[in-house]
């Protein structure tokens, strides 16, 4: 696998201009500028968006169609409608958001600054659930579709303990920890919550429930008292949120034009080919942007075939051996002067988070590295920033969780109930360590507690370096303990709060370049999935299984106890 470097399209620049371009570029917003009905672009926002570009060969886009618009996409949109005179504002439709906390707190961000550049954003929704709403605070104007309802019914958060259900079956986790807030496997191992993972869920809750209140009455003009009653008191008929003044309008969409006093609507795909174009940078130079996703394994990165809503075993691959590449290919491009680092991981096997933080300690030596932590950076993802001069994550933004776990599947209960006879047959005191027959024994067990401690000691001494802090400060907040990205700023384990645009700002700063300085993505260049494979459920049974081995193997992991499901 080759590795490439993408150049994002963010400041609409292109690289090497000289007379011809800017001759062209100049007749083709002169043609661009006689365009006069663009006072209000529609744009449909879709229920998923990742955060960075995705790239897909003409195979894939031929089964899957084009790739999906990211928050990336999106920002850029807003700039070009931002710099353009001649729109004034957008209308935002808004259906049912499948993203993080730290995602939607980019896409307020986003809306944010187009209406800094002085256009109105008006947010339309057939009805408003807490995501939803919590967009739309940001705009200038909240529109409701008549018989909608603002749904805005608060937080819930749900713990799964499988301990008596595996059971059932024979089979049961015997798990290694050095502290009870490091509980990723006590969803396996336990049958309920424990004393500390009960108050962690109700800290992380706190305070993503506390930045909701808080943003939604800014953003609205109201006290937070008043969200809260609006929470509280949900849901709401169309008519009672207005009356109440939680929405602005109760129009259907082809209300659109009286209600902002205009004739001239755009849809997005023809606004597209008529806002102005921008020159790009001449700079040599740019900014890379890698990106860390998904469980921390041996091997190569991939996607699962078809993804699985299972904690940790169905998303994402973040391989070392691909990462490591990607490190290393960036640190021989000379161009490149300064990289962030985009994570969005719960960690997983020591040593592939070890494998790539040694590379990136490498890479700092080189250049600025600056990371930007998305939905989730915990564990061996916080383990991987560590190197960085500067972190940046959003205040929803999961991170922490720095602690060290180890636990294995026993079945030999399970091949009982199935009558099946198993026979070892070994050399050697601890050959059976791994082996998934029986648990522990007890001196295995005080071995791989002291590899957990080892680790450990090991990890709290890479963050009190990387953070200027004694150990004994880095573990009173340490242990496995998991704080949103706002809590990590008062524990001094991030530098600051804000989205990638900031970190990209920071890195700029950092490496002493102009603002409009060209941004790389570093991806891997894979061979296409054919059909067969891309929707093939067994292929997805397989990569489950692969990455559900690695999890239950005995060997050490730096993976975060919380899987928030947003």
């Amino acid at each position: 696998m080759s590795v490439v470097f993408k150049r994002l399209n963010l400041s609409h620049r292109l690289r090497g201009l000289n007379f011809l371009p800017r001759l062209s570029l100049a007749l083709k917003n002169r043609l661009r500028s006689r365009a006069k009905n663009l006072d209000y672009i529609l744009i449909t926002l879709p229920a998923s968006m990742p955060a960075l570009p995705t790239t897909r060969s003409w195979l894939l886009q031929r089964i899957q169609g084009a790739p999906p618009l990211s928050l990336w996409d999106l920002d850029r949109n807003f700039r070009r409608i931002a710099a353009d005179p001649r729109p004034k504002g957008v209308i935002l439709r808004i259906p049912t958001l499948s993203l993080s906390l730290a995602d939607l707190q980019t896409l307020r961000g986003s809306i944010l600054r187009l209406r800094a550049s002085g256009k109105r954003v008006i947010c339309f929704a057939q009805y408003y659930d807490v995501a939803q709403y919590y967009v739309a605070s940001a705009a200038d104007e909240i529109i409701l579709q008549p018989g909608g309802e603002l749904m805005t019914i608060g937080l819930r958060q749900e713990a799964i303990f499988l301990k008596d259900a595996l059971a059932l079956v024979g089979v049961q986790f015997d798990v290694v920890a050095i502290t009870p807030y490091k509980g990723a496997y006590d969803q396996f191992s336990r049958d309920t919550i424990s004393p500390e993972g009960r108050q962690q869920l109700e800290w992380l809750l706190d305070s993503r429930y506390e930045m909701i209140v808080s943003d939604i009455a800014e953003g609205r003009h109201i006290s937070t008292d008043a969200v809260r009653a609006l929470i509280d008191t949900s849901p709401h008929v169309a008519d009672k949120a207005l009356a109440a003044g939680y929405v602005d309008a109760v129009i259907n969409e082809e209300g659109f034009a009286a209600h902002l006093n205009t004739k001239h609507l755009m849809l997005w795909k023809d606004a597209d080919k008529k806002l102005l174009l921008r020159a790009k940078s001449r700079s040599e130079k740019h900014i890379t942007i890698l990106k860390i996703s998904g469980l921390m394994m041996p091997g190569e990165s991939a996607q699962p075939p078809i993804k699985l809503p299972i904690p940790f075993i169905g998303g994402a691959r973040a391989g070392d051996v691909t990462v490591v590449r990607q490190i290393r290919a960036a640190m021989r491009d000379k161009q490149s002067a300064a990289l962030v680092l985009f994570i969005d991981s719960g960690g997983g096997a020591v040593v592939s988070a070890e494998a790539m933080t040694a590379s990136l300690e490498e890479l700092a030596k080189t250049r600025p590295l600056v990371v930007y932590m998305n939905g989730v950076a915990a564990s061996g993802g916080y383990y991987v920033a560590t190197p960085a001069r500067w972190i940046v994550a959003q205040p929803g933004t999961i991170t922490g969780s720095i602690g060290v776990i180890t636990a294995k599947a026993v079945m030999g209960g399970l091949r009982d109930k199935l009558h099946v006879n198993a026979l070892e047959f070994t050399r050697g005191a601890n050959a059976t360590i791994f082996s998934d027959s029986a648990p522990f024994s007890e001196a295995q067990r005080t071995q791989m507690r002291a590899t957990v401690v080892a680790i450990y000691d090991q990890f709290v001494a890479r963050v009190a370096k990387s953070r200027q802090l004694s150990t004994v400060a880095v573990d009173a907040v340490s242990g496995g303990r998991v704080w949103t990205g706002a809590q990590a700023l008062d524990h001094h384990l991030i530098d600051q709060l804000g989205d990638l645009q900031a970190a990209l700002a920071k890195a700029r700063e950092l490496a002493h370049l102009p603002d409009d300085t060209p941004i790389t993505l570093v991806s891997g260049k894979g061979k296409p999935l054919v059909p067969q494979v891309a929707s093939d459920p067994a292929a997805a049974l397989n990569y489950a299984l692969d990455n559900t081995r690695e999890l239950a193997s005995g060997r050490a992991q730096v993976i975060t106890p919380i899987w928030w499901e947003d």
